[in-house]
């Protein structure tokens, strides 16, 4: 279980949750309530302990988000989520500490919802902020049901060591970019930025081979010898 966690925290909280492949709603699938406190209780630890300060300080973990704006809506998210019944096991809306002592204008703590679901904006809509929206679900069946009635279809990810799982999980979540045990699900510059439903707009992706297309004039020539 400790080699998911860092997937986990690069997903949903290195990038401030600025990018569009970035995790927002973390599905745990069973009944098992040990796994599910021990996991949990794993993953908060991580992400209370993000450090927060300037982006390009290399001992810095997060950096901020885009603008005050940003921060704003990002809080208005959270706010939203806890009146529609989520509860707030870390609550990021204050950074608790911001190395380099810069003002908090632009900057969050990790944030983590509990008891999210899926009808709640902060899963139908896309948040893009530090924050974490778990909801429990019995079985792998029910936990595509909930990707796939999602109306943007960019990015999902499975962490399992169950070959079954993995291969039911790729083919039948509806997702332009899978990843098996990978948080970032598009990492190579050469793999296709593949966008699905609104998550996609226009008649190509872009990276990879379709890329080069969207930038290459072809030629057609016709020959007819006699």
């Amino acid at each position: 279980m400790d080699a998911t966690i860092p997937g986990l925290m690069t997903s949903f909280f290195g990038n401030a949750g600025q990018r569009c492949l970035a995790g927002q709603t973390l599905i745990i699938v069973g009944e098992n309530d040990a796994f599910y406190k021990d996991f949990m209780e794993k993953v908060t630890d991580r992400a209370k302990n993000i450090v927060v300060g300037y982006g390009l300080d290399e001992s810095v973990q997060m950096g901020p988000v885009r603008d005050a704006k940003k921060k704003e809506s990002i809080l208005n998210y959270i706010e939203t989520g806890i009146k529609e019944g989520a509860t707030l096991r870390l609550d990021g809306r204050k950074a608790k500490e911001i190395k380099g002592g810069y003002p908090d204008t632009c900057f969050l703590g990790p944030t983590i919802m509990e008891n999210v679901e899926r009808q709640m904006r902060v899963v139908r809509k896309e948040i893009f902020g530090p924050t974490m929206g778990v909801m429990r679900v019995k079985t792998l069946d029910e936990a595509i049901e909930i990707c796939n009635e999602s109306p943007y279809h960019n990015g999902h990810a499975i962490f399992t060591s169950n070959g079954k799982c993995a291969r039911q999980f790729q083919y039948d979540c509806i997702s332009g970019n899978v990843g098996i045990n990978i948080g970032i699900v598009a990492p190579m510059a050469f793999f296709p930025f593949s966008g699905m439903a609104g998550s996609f707009l226009g008649i190509l992706h872009t990276q990879g081979k379709e890329a080069i297309r969207f930038f290459t004039e072809s030629k057609v020539c016709i020959h007819r010898w006699l």
